[in-house]
């Protein structure tokens, strides 16, 4: 029996449908914009090629898309718009550039190397310690420029926390010759020069290691998927954080046991704790049952998953960086997520994607704590990772 060769997605099949997956779209329903379908972007795609339309409407409405693929869970063709929006958006940056709503943010990436404006490498110098940089270490630790800009604080914590668990040869990015962003963002805008630029200027540094890993699913899906897609090739192993995680799962589930005894001790009640299914970990990239492990090791049981389940949960708004791109829609996405699957006041959120928090604590409010994940390991093995700090030597 031969081998069947995959279907390529083609931009007619959406332009011709009868938007069969209109309400899997978490933009369209969370927006009421029925433009934010595949349908109407890919017959706005074909209209601007044709010259029936002007490339700078189709380029700005080409950006109303978290890339969660929940439109292929109904779709008779199994078409993956995530990747042919990629293309479209180049090829209309290709034509007007980057679109008016966007310009801004391009420029704040041109001028400090990520969408997020933040000095990465102050924030590396600031929070570390030398011994965080190991130049021997055969692992990447790499936060992303989201990481960051926005949680920067907490990175020598984690860094304590991965040698606690046995990670010895673990190192973050050298401060002084590498960034922290992969280019993830510019690929998500259209700007394919951008990417393709920014994974050459890393290819050979990323090479070195022998393994990459990353919380963020959006920075791992962008060097398993983006860069092959501008013609980069990384050869080190690529991990999300949960799998990474499985290889300490022995010390994991000791920690989770020391944690569980301290909290019975101090009559802290146990939250429920739910798990977000984040739409690139989970449907894109196929690695959200590693997290759910890591989880369950540390906590001795596993956590819940959002309602309605794991394979329907809801985008919370922030996929291919739509928080940056699109921010009001996105937080509008997020509300209507949250009211999708609603959770008890009082519960722990936990997301496989650090993407994801922000976007999720926006959904929530203040009743729910939100988590990515080695947030949760930093807040669950708090007491844990207190007494080991303080019976290190010069502690």
């Amino acid at each position: 029996m031969t081998e069947q060769t995959p279907k390529k997605s083609e931009e007619k099949l959406c332009a011709l449908c009868p938007k069969l997956c209109r309400f899997s779209c978490p933009v369209t329903s969370g927006t009421a914009d029925e433009s934010a379908t595949p349908t109407a972007m890919m017959e706005l795609l074909l209209n601007a090629r044709s010259g029936n339309l002007d490339w700078e409407e189709a380029a700005e409405i080409l950006q109303r898309c978290t890339g969660c693929e929940a439109c292929r869970v109904p779709c008779e063709y199994d078409q993956d718009v995530p990747e042919l929006l990629y293309g479209a958006r180049a090829e209309a940056w290709t034509a007007v550039g980057p679109p008016s709503g966007l310009q801004a943010l391009h420029e704040t990436h041109l001028q400090t190397g990520n969408p997020f404006g933040a000095d990465l490498k102050e924030i590396l110098q600031k929070e570390t310690q030398p011994e965080d940089f190991n130049r021997k270490g055969r692992v990447l630790y790499w936060p992303g420029c989201r990481g960051l800009s926005e949680q920067g604080d907490r990175l020598g914590k984690e860094m304590r926390l991965l040698r606690l668990l046995g990670a010895e040869h673990v190192s973050l990015p050298s401060r002084e010759d590498v960034p922290g962003c992969c280019g993830g963002a510019l690929r998500a805008m259209g700007d394919r020069l951008g990417l393709q630029s920014s994974a050459a200027g890393l290819q050979q540094y990323f090479n070195r290691q022998r393994t990459w890993v990353s919380a963020s699913a959006t920075c791992v899906h962008t060097l398993r998927q983006g860069y092959p897609s501008v013609g980069i090739r990384i050869n080190a192993e690529v991990l999300h954080l949960g799998q990474y995680l499985l290889f300490f799962r022995s010390k994991l589930e000791e920690l989770g046991r020391s944690a569980a005894e301290h909290r019975a001790a101090m009559g802290i009640p146990n939250p429920q704790v739910f798990l977000h299914s984040s739409c690139t970990l989970h449907r894109r990239l196929g690695r959200a049952e590693p997290t759910t492990e890591a989880i369950t090791a540390m906590l001795g049981e596993a956590p819940l998953p959002l309602p309605p389940g794991p394979d329907r949960s809801t985008c919370c708004g922030a996929g291919d960086f739509h928080d940056l791109r699109r921010p009001e829609a996105a937080s509008e996405v997020a509300s209507w997520s949250a009211e999708q699957s609603p959770i008890p006041s009082g519960s722990w959120l936990i997301t496989g994607d650090s993407s994801c928090r922000n976007a999720l604590e926006v959904g929530y409010g203040p009743n729910i704590r939100v988590f990515d994940l080695m947030g949760f390991l930093l807040a669950w093995l708090e007491p844990v990772l207190s007494e080991a700090s303080e019976s290190a030597p010069n502690s």
